[in-house]
């Protein structure tokens, strides 16, 4: 008997602990959830007192990047100008830059001590004449007046960095909504805080800065062996007591990542996560790591109640836990992007390809030391300390 009531008391602290972190993943990512909108700083008018600059590093991009140019086309606030530096591409995306009116540099040989995207970003910096400096890839595109929304929430100093909404159209694509919610979650920027909570980190596909003080801090130069380069620059801009503001991109930026199937999705993400866990505050890791934690520990209890003789109230109790997972999962992708009806209820799908993403990932990154993408293969052993 008193075995029996240990279990009991036992079960039940288990069934609480998953509802805290159930809770603790919400909290990650309230900003998230109820879609926060920082008050404007200034009427998209405004912007035509200041020259933006889009540039946009690209790399065999010809399928991607006339969604973005015919975008940027259609802002109510005009680009001063846009550069697409083209990144030693074997495909068309010159051509299709040049057909859509872009000023096109063809990027230089790629240096010894430079990665791609850095070495690109810092030659369309150099070669730009504009007062602000908005870097975008070339998978992402703007929505209508999202121009005007940027240059509204950069509030006229330091790093405005924005994760673009994610649209989904394919069956595997629905697998990237674990990595794109621990990419939110990780920075610590969408708690109930908000921005009196330093982010650790920034998000790649769309930056905006003054130009003034983005040469100030050393730019992409600074960061140019990094392969997470975005969370490096967002650590200088802090380090130079400029603010850093990361927001989510729903009606103001979006993009399709990865279409081309499951190599790509493999690839793409492998890239970054293993070092992005530690490369964010270590708090925010661990806090990510033990939602993820909550995640797993949800279905297995279900799955096992499920499968063996059990209690009805102990069933209930995991099936009740398990719905919570859902719904708040089900909150979350709505203000990350567009994903399938069936992520949420389903997700221990995508949770398990997350799963495996990761361990490819540090595989990758810290045993075999290099990862391929986009034809070149990056040497993580050279990554900067």
């Amino acid at each position: 008997m008193p075995s029996q009531a240990f279990r009991e008391r036992g079960g039940g602290s288990i069934v609480v602990l998953r509802a805290v972190l159930c809770v603790l993943g919400a909290v990650l990512l309230w900003r998230v959830i109820f879609r926060f909108r920082p008050r404007p700083g200034m009427h998209p008018g405004g912007a035509q007192s200041q020259r933006v600059s889009v540039i946009i590093p690209a790399r065999n991009e010809e399928k991607r990047i006339g969604r973005l140019l015919d975008s940027l086309d259609r802002q109510t606030v005009r680009p001063h100008e846009v550069i697409v530096v083209d990144d030693q591409s074997s495909d068309r995306t010159e051509a299709v830059a040049r057909e859509r009116g872009a000023s096109v540099i063809t990027g230089g040989p790629l240096p010894g001590d430079w990665y791609g995207k850095p070495w690109a970003c810092w030659q369309g910096a150099c070669a730009s004449k504009g007062d602000l400096l908005l870097f975008m890839d070339a998978d992402t595109w703007l929505e209508p007046d999202g121009l005007g929304r940027l240059f509204e929430m950069h509030e006229g100093s330091g790093l405005l960095s924005v994760q673009p909404y994610h649209e989904t159209e394919k069956f595997l694509e629905q697998f990237s909504a674990f990595p794109n919610l621990v990419s939110l979650a990780a920075v610590g920027a969408f708690t109930p805080l908000g921005d009196r909570l330093r982010p650790g980190g920034a998000f790649g596909p769309c930056l905006m800065c003054s130009r003034e003080e983005y040469f100030r801090i050393g730019g992409h130069a600074a960061v140019r062996a990094e392969i997470l380069e975005d969370v490096r620059l967002a650590g200088l801009f802090q380090h130079h007591r400029l603010a850093v503001r990361c927001r989510t991109g729903r009606g103001i930026v979006s993009f399709r990542m990865y279409p081309e199937g499951l190599k790509q999705v493999f690839s793409g993400w492998t890239r970054g996560i293993g070092f992005g866990a530690f490369s964010v505050n270590p708090l925010f890791s661990i806090l990510v790591s033990a939602w993820i934690t909550g995640c797993f520990s949800a279905f297995f209890a279900l799955a096992g109640a499920l499968s063996a003789p059990a209690n009805t109230s102990h069933t209930l109790a995991c099936f009740a836990s398990y719905c919570s997972y859902v719904l708040s999962l089900v909150l979350m992708l709505k203000g990350a992007g567009r994903f399938g009806w069936w992520v949420a209820p389903f997700y221990p799908l995508p949770l398990f390809f997350f799963g495996a993403l990761t361990a490819c990932s540090l595989v990758r990154s810290y045993v075999i030391r290099r990862i391929e993408w986009k034809g070149r293969e990056i040497l993580t052993s050279r990554r900067r300390e």
